[in-house]
């Protein structure tokens, strides 16, 4: 019997795919518990418009993030931050601390996007990368300044 998978089963396939299984593992097994329903010719169309919708929208959320990357890429981002006598800041600049910055700004980047080494500690400029949606990096100037 045909069946497309719902759910990734181990030793016969991954989710969407067409397989052939036992008519008994497939009634027995793979409908009760909702793993995979018969491959009939109206079940495929549906699988093949579902696997097109995702591809669709992968395309546009690829789009979009190229688009954020335009924008939010050589941006600079000034940051004050209270110093010792030394200019040694008493708190460290770290990834919250420039998301917070960038949402001030518009942009919605969480902190574990932010790529950066270890915290600043003193004044100065700072490349840092911002770690986007399909892998794609952007790079921002942080000017930390004791004030």
């Amino acid at each position: 019997m045909k069946v497309i998978l719902l759910k990734d089963v181990k030793g016969l396939g991954k989710q969407g795919e067409i397989k052939e299984a036992t008519d008994g593992y497939a009634r027995n097994f793979l409908l009760p518990g909702n793993l995979a329903q018969p491959a009939t010719a109206e079940n495929i169309a549906k699988l093949k418009r579902q696997a097109e919708e995702k591809t669709r929208l992968a395309v546009k959320d690829l789009l979009n993030a190229e688009k954020a990357v335009a924008k939010i890429d050589g941006q600079i981002v000034e940051i004050k931050t209270k110093a010792n006598s030394e200019g040694r800041f008493y708190a460290a600049i770290g990834a919250t601390a420039i998301a917070k910055k960038l949402k001030d700004k518009g942009w919605e980047i969480k902190k574990e996007q932010i790529l950066l080494a270890e915290p600043i500690k003193e004044e100065g400029e700072f490349t840092v990368k911002i770690n986007l949606n399909h892998n794609l990096e952007a790079e921002i100037t942080v000017i930390a300044i004791a004030g």
